[in-house]
């Protein structure tokens, strides 16, 4: 796909590889955009912002049949140029709100980074900035969308930390691209507590909706 060619086609939608500069409009020029905007629309922007035990949390997006076809070709089919779509709307905001912060990437199997040749999550966090913490460790090769709902509360043993000593008096952004049980995102911020950081706040690429309820995330009220 876009793996050995991404200079070269950079006026190129990254997710249906039609031609950008079809869409003559101003601002979508000016904005140097890297997805076209019928495929911008097919994400279902959410964009809440609300607190997850206590902590600041963002959710950008739906997690629907669209997104998650999106992180297929990106995942599991190697398509690393569509690290640069994922945060296309938001990325000069999150750059300027999050310039100050450490990116906390939740990580993936070791093996499977191997074979795609590159972490998916601390690849999308490096185009908000290139300061990105890998410190964080699946201890095995566990995978959450395999187990039940109960399988998951072990999540806890898989995942550690290392180096993070770094992390103190920091202001940290932990990120993540989806959140089903939670129980990934609490250990994280179990290990990262424990380093003493400055403050810590989550971002979420998407989630689905009705776990934003069931998950008892408090949405801010924007009156």
């Amino acid at each position: 796909m876009y793996q050995n060619d991404h200079f070269s086609q950079q006026d190129v939608c990254l997710i249906c590889l039609n031609t950008i500069s079809r869409y003559p409009t101003f601002h979508f020029l000016a904005s140097h955009h890297k997805i076209c905007p019928q495929c911008a629309e097919k994400f279902k922007k959410l964009d809440i912002k609300g607190t997850f035990h206590h902590y600041p949390i963002r959710i950008l997006y739906a997690y629907n049949a669209f997104f998650r076809s999106l992180l297929f070709r990106y995942k599991g089919q190697y398509d690393i140029a569509l690290k640069d779509a994922f945060l296309d709307k938001f990325q000069r905001e999150l750059a300027r709100c999050y310039k100050d912060y450490l990116i906390v990437v939740v990580p993936s199997a070791s093996s499977a980074n191997k074979r795609r040749g590159f972490a998916p999550n601390q690849a999308i966090a490096s185009t908000i900035h290139s300061h990105v913490f890998n410190g964080l460790y699946k201890k095995t090769d566990y995978k959450q969308s395999e187990k039940s709902y109960t399988q998951r509360a072990g999540v806890h043993q898989i995942i550690g930390l290392r180096g993070g000593s770094f992390l103190k008096n920091k202001k940290v952004l932990l990120m993540d691209d989806v959140m089903t049980s939670g129980e990934t995102i609490l250990t994280c911020l179990e290990l990262i507590e424990k380093e003493k950081p400055l403050k810590i706040e989550i971002l979420l690429l998407s989630m689905k909706e009705k776990n934003i309820d069931n998950l008892g995330i408090n949405k801010q009220n924007d009156s």
